[in-house]
């Protein structure tokens, strides 16, 4: 048996509570991984149990969704904190940037061993993320999933669809304007994400959609949809879903160190990490290099 992890895990995140604890105590133990200390911790109780193990030289390894680990990563960089990530969200985009995107992958390869590295961090009015921030389409969204969570699942993902679809259509005049550096950029846009570096081209049917494949990169990254008909707007999303997205006739890249976003409110909502908050504006995002110690697997270094 190899060294031994502290395992922190958010016991509402949704993984938690479709397979039950047993099932991932279970896994956890046919993973072969050493464990010190295994806490299904109350959400309230994550900050207190966090700074519990900040103070042990035991390695920490934490189950969540990408919102549980962006505010891992808040609490634990103050305190130069390395920690590991087991997938138990929705998305998971930061573990599909490493390649351990299901639960049994990551336990398999932390078994095996880990190193410490640090990734960028990105900020948006000092909110920090780990993977994206974006405005209209997508906190929008965030926010009619969770009013419709006790749906059928069946159902409600075609509802969710034709909602962006929808979205995309009623706010494809809304006014977007990024400043990098002393050059000024407008667009027309229902949709704006800035990621902590760029994506990665993905193929047709690719289950990474939404990858990075440099998480060291040293640069933000700003995607924004400039859509203007139905048709439009129903192909890109269906090439969200499928993959292909960045070949996009009507979407813009843009990197830059730091930028700035105005969208004409004085208030906005802001989906970090698929956590939805509203900030002043404008939206001032920058970069920190290296800003977040992680413990990947070796093969994900």
């Amino acid at each position: 048996m190899g060294t031994a992890f502290n395992i922190l895990i958010n016991g509402k995140a949704g993984t938690v509570l479709n397979m039950g604890q047993p099932a991932i105590e279970a896994a956890i133990e046919a993973s072969g991984m050493a464990v010190a200390e295994l806490c299904f911790s109350e959400p309230d109780d994550m900050e207190a149990n966090l700074v519990r193990f900040a103070k042990s030289d035991t390695p920490l390894l934490v189950g969540g969704g990408d919102g549980t680990l962006r505010s891992c990563a808040v609490s634990l960089s103050k305190k130069s904190k390395a920690f590991g990530i087991l997938p138990f969200g929705t998305m998971n985009l930061l573990a599909k940037d490493l390649s351990i995107d299901t639960l049994q992958a990551a336990l398999s390869k932390y078994a095996e061993g880990a190193i410490e590295t640090a990734i960028d961090a990105g900020f948006v009015n000092d909110e920090m993320f780990l993977c994206c921030a974006s405005i209209g389409t997508m906190p929008e969204a965030s926010v009619f999933r969770e009013e419709n969570r006790s749906r059928n699942i069946l159902v409600l993902i075609p509802q969710l669809f034709w909602f962006v679809i929808d979205h995309f259509e009623r706010h494809k005049g809304d006014r977007i304007v990024l400043q990098i550096g002393k050059k000024m950029k407008k667009f027309r846009s229902p949709a704006a994400v800035v990621a902590a570096n760029r994506f990665a081209d993905s193929d047709l049917l690719s289950q990474n959609n939404f990858k990075r494949d440099n998480l060291q990169g040293g640069e933000l990254a700003a995607y924004i949809s400039t859509t203007r008909t139905r048709g439009s707007h129903l192909r890109f999303v269906t090439r969200l879903l499928v993959g292909d997205w960045k070949k996009d006739p009507d979407l813009v890249e843009l990197t830059a160190k730091a930028l700035t976003l105005w969208s004409g409110h004085n208030k906005q909502l802001v989906s970090i990490d698929g956590e939805v908050l509203e900030l002043k504006t404008p939206l001032e995002f920058k970069l920190k290099p290296r800003g977040v110690k992680l413990l990947v697997p070796k093969d994900a270094a």
